[in-house]
């Protein structure tokens, strides 16, 4: 089951408000690890549902010729 996390606080290579998948949870010390970013602190994330994040602009996939599909 997918995890993720919207970014609520500014970060080198983060963009607030974007959503992100987590790839790793480090609970003890208190970071997630995201896909190709690397790790952050947990405190700059709030999670969201996996139906939030589907429905997510950045999480649609395009179709062949650059159009969005139809929902």
């Amino acid at each position: 089951m997918a995890i993720f996390v919207r970014c609520i606080e500014v970060a080198d290579v983060l963009v607030v408000g974007e959503i992100y998948e987590v790839m790793h949870i480090n609970e003890r010390d208190g970071y997630y690890a995201l896909s190709g970013l690397g790790r952050f602190t947990m405190t700059r994330f709030k999670l969201v549902s996996a139906a939030e994040a589907d429905y997510w602009p950045s999480r649609r996939r395009r179709s062949p010729a650059g159009e969005e599909p139809n929902p």
